[in-house]
């Protein structure tokens, strides 16, 4: 990691930032690449095997056991969609954190280049 100091002040570099944004950027795809694999597997995968139990078993306990399969499947989408979310705030996040310090390290460079003259 190339830091520097200047009056007590850390500055990272550029190419630090670059590396951080797109690690950032990496995980939120990541976690939304998850969310669409959990989704997939409450939506079409799950269903399958409701559908599956229900053509094979015919009973009171068998519409109690799919009333719960879907309960999970709903509750895998919810949380299928919070993830999804969560991947798009981090994007958003680190695209502001990523322009905010480039504009830091633009500054700064003024900031010593003013005074050196």
């Amino acid at each position: 990691m190339y830091t520097t100091r200047w009056k007590g002040k850390i500055v990272v570099s550029s190419k630090e930032i670059e590396m951080h944004f797109a690690e950032i950027m990496h995980l939120a795809e990541q976690i939304e690449m998850l969310a669409g694999t959990l989704k997939s597997a409450a939506e079409d995968e799950l269903m399958q095997v409701i559908c599956k139990n229900r053509a094979c078993w015919n009973s009171i306990c068998a519409d109690i056991l799919i009333g719960k399969e879907v309960k999970i499947g709903a509750g895998l989408l919810h949380e299928a969609n919070k993830l999804y979310e969560i991947g798009k705030q981090m994007k958003q996040q680190a695209k502001r954190m990523y322009q905010a310090e480039l504009m830091n390290n633009q500054l700064a460079a003024t900031r010593v280049y003013s005074q050196q003259s």
